[in-house]
């Protein structure tokens, strides 16, 4: 697991409002949408497959329909969440399908690399030198791996690049790489396929990081030549377990698509006269099944004939003319006889037709479990190519840790009486196996604290208390007082709504102190070498921070430069709670007190000052203005956001006489096939002075979410990111040191300028 992610849950929790002669009115909150949210999941599914449609000529279908597609999964069929299908004329992707040709050279006679390079060549000036895709052109060499251009629909400026190595060296660097890391500075080692393999991973990495789908066309030799020759491995059988995982996870992930273009391959045969040819294809087609373990992983899983097969992509052969040329003459002076610009061609033509089906995995029953991916189409004559299959993981779905044990407050207050002889970390560790049935109010709170034995148990109540916000209070606490009329509801839920409609023209400009204390959940994961297992450790402190909150005409800034730690803060890379002074009228809670059917009676309860009236609230989708959303995605560079419009639910407390709000717990709705599963907040309101004036103010706030964690997977070489198990993250924020914000000046009698001043 790497350091844990960004995530942004902006909040509008409330404005203060004015006190009434009579009672403390209270502002209202919301969720808001995150800034820079740029994807949402809803209709999506976990995992994204990029399918090339083929009649029995091989040329690219288009015009299907979702209906005319089965996916099965392990032989069984799995539900398509979505559809999307592009024909490259009337719907084109958009970014555009990338074509990247690399020419492989390694350890190759002079005249074969030649000639792939002649091949390349002529496909780019086809046309007139116009390519229906954009194209980039690598080289892989002895030197090591090169950008000879840069992404481009002009073949004939590409061309121009490529003929400038037509001598097989290098004059100088080309300008640039590929987005990132600088390919060409990879350390490569050992033999030219392990030097090829390293270059895959390289360019997939650097692919990951980019939307879109790409098409990689490897022209190189195939078995028994250069890049192509067999060699054994160091590895042991579980790091190639863990290799072959990372290359079937990072191409899928990247959307790379590899073509494997077998310029020059010799068929193994005995040295006896008598010993029978063995095709070249036996020895990678033996090798095409999915490796479900360590037992049966080999290095021949990593050829790269397999991977291009398990990617969708071909596996493209030479003509029986070249395999008989190399192996009787050795190139001395014959002209390869089959058309490498054509077949490249063919391939670019699987570029712009193709769909995009999105479904979710079946849940795991243990970790890196391989399933088989096979998509059937419903017409006849056709054939359908994509992804072979995909490791599956437990923690794809919300697997909560084992249940804490659910205790009363009262049964609280017992076990708390018993941790008072225990050391500090020991009545830490079993505060946290505990999960309230109850809400734990702030009073019985301080008292409990009170009697633990240290700090590491009081972080462990408070994480507690603070997760049992959203449960209602003990039934000894709720009055037996009788519901109201319906009558006398309807005028509670009109005050609060008038009430809010007069606060904001009153409202001055402030400033505020935001103490933020952070809780999170640690699922078990391996360290950032992958060889150490940390376990699983349940919801705890993780660090406290402070910032500056300025509420100017209608707008909360939060200074951080001006908090007690002036470098970047924990609570900027964490869960953050923002907005919590910002506008209301405009997002949640007027979506429920507008539509007065969104509000129920639900109970009575005993306040800070005096009785108050709690009303559930119910909002769809289709009426609500909350937003959750959370930073980041494993996507692109790693600033993707996740963004959703979701329905909630929760609780509205309000005074029964002014309709002032007092109290507001708000629960998103969310699918359980998001990356964030829970997205919830609740904030308590009390009277602040400011500028000698009685504002109500939030004094508390509590915020809950559950999400997707993201972790990065190292091979070699590179890194990507991927979806990791469930975590939850908790902010207690705690809100004082309230001031007026405003410009003072001054007229001074007597006073004359300067020269300088006039």
């Amino acid at each position: 697991m790497n350091k844990p992610q960004r995530i942004l849950l902006s909040l509008l929790l409330c404005l203060p409002c004015l006190l009434s002669a009579q009672r403390s009115p209270a502002p209202l909150g919301a969720a808001s949408q995150a800034e820079g949210a740029t994807a949402s999941g809803a209709a999506e599914g976990l995992i994204h497959l990029d399918v090339v449609v083929t009649d029995h000529s091989g040329k690219p279908v288009t015009g299907l329909e979702a209906k005319d597609f089965t996916l099965l999964d392990n032989g069984q069929p799995s539900r398509i969440l979505a559809s999307h299908a592009f024909d490259g004329v009337t719907v084109r992707p958009d970014p555009p399908v990338e074509v990247i040709l690399l020419i492989d050279t390694l350890n190759l006679p002079g005249r074969l690399a030649a000639f792939e390079k002649q091949g390349v060549e002529a496909f780019l000036r086809q046309k007139g030198g116009r390519l229906s895709q954009p194209v980039s052109l690598l080289w892989l060499s002895d030197t090591g791996l090169w950008t000879l251009a840069r992404t481009s629909v002009d073949g004939n400026a590409l061309a121009e690049e490529l003929a400038r190595y037509k001598d097989g060296s290098l004059t100088r660097r080309a300008a640039g790489s590929l987005r990132g890391e600088s390919l060409d500075s990879l350390a490569f080692e050992g033999p030219p396929g392990l030097t090829a393999l390293k270059a895959l991973g390289g360019i997939a990495a650097e692919e990951r990081r980019k939307p879109g789908r790409k098409l990689l066309l490897w022209v190189g030799p195939g078995w028994g030549m250069g890049s192509g020759k067999r060699y054994s491995s160091s590895l042991n059988r579980q790091q190639l377990f863990d290799a072959i995982h990372w290359f079937s996870t990072l191409m899928r992930e990247a959307r790379l698509v590899l073509y494997s273009f077998s310029v020059g391959e010799v068929d193994t045969f005995s040295l006896t006269m008598d010993a029978p040819i063995t095709p070249s294809a036996a020895l990678y087609e033996s090798s095409l099944k999915g490796v479900q373990s360590e037992r049966q992983a080999s290095i021949d899983n990593l050829d790269r004939k397999v991977l291009a097969v398990q990617s969708g992509g071909r596996v493209l052969e030479p003509s029986d003319d070249l395999r008989t040329d190399i192996m009787h003459t050795g190139l001395t002076d014959r002209t390869p006889a089959f058309d490498l610009a054509g077949q490249i061609d063919k391939c670019v033509e699987e570029a712009s037709a193709f769909y995009t089906l999105s479904f979710n995995p079946a849940p795991a029953e243990r970790a890196d479990e391989y399933r088989d991916l096979k998509v059937e189409i419903g017409k006849p004559g056709l054939t359908a190519r994509t992804s072979t299959g995909y490791y599956d993981e437990p923690y794809f779905y919300d697997q909560p840790h084992p249940a804490a044990r659910p205790v009363t407050v009262e049964q609280l207050r017992q076990a708390l009486k018993q941790a008072r002889g225990m050391r500090d970390a020991e009545a830490a560790r079993q505060i946290s196996a505990m999960e309230l049935t109850e809400r734990l109010s702030d009073a019985e709170l301080l008292q409990a604290e009170a009697g633990l034995p240290g700090k590491k148990a009081r972080q462990a109540l408070i994480a507690l208390a603070d997760a049992s916000e959203f449960s209602p209070p003990p039934a000894a606490e709720i009055p037996a007082d009788a519901p109201p009329d319906l009558i006398a509801q309807k005028r509670m839920i009109s005050l609060a709504f008038v009430y809010l409609s007069k606060t904001i023209p009153r409202l001055p400009n402030f400033s505020a102190t935001r103490t933020t204390t952070r809780y999170v959940e640690s699922p078990a994961h391996y360290d950032s070498s992958g060889t150490h297992r940390i376990d699983y450790e349940t919801l705890h402190f993780a660090d406290i921070s402070k910032a500056t909150v300025l509420y100017r005409n209608g707008t909360e800034v939060v200074d951080f430069a001006a908090s007690k730690h002036a470098k970047r803060t924990a609570e900027q890379e964490g869960l953050i709670t923002r907005g919590t002074f910002g506008p209301v009228l405009s997002t949640v809670l007027p979506d429920a007190i507008a539509a007065r059917s969104r509000m129920s009676w639900s109970r009575w309860e005993r306040g800070a000052r005096g009785r108050e009236a709690v009303f559930r609230i119910q909002v769809p989708a289709e009426e609500s203005h909350f937003h959750v959303a959370y930073c980041c995605l494993p996507d692109g560079d790693g600033n993707n956001a996740f963004q959703e419009l979701a329905g909630y639910h929760g609780e509205i407390d309000l005074d029964p006489v002014s309709g002032a709000i007092l109290r507001l717990a708000l629960e998103a709705d969310l699918k359980p096939d998001l990356p964030m599963v829970r997205s919830d907040i609740v904030v308590e309101y009390g009277p602040v002075e400011i500028g000698g004036e009685v504002y109500i103010c939030p004094v508390k706030s509590v915020s809950i979410t559950r999400w997707r964690t993201v972790k990065t997977l190292t091979g070699l070489p590179g890194t990507f990111r991927t979806f990791g198990p469930f975590a939850t993250s908790l902010n207690d924020v705690t809100f004082g040191e309230y001031h007026l914000f405003r410009s003072e000046a001054r007229i001074l009698p007597g006073y004359t300028p300067g020269p300088e001043q006039e």
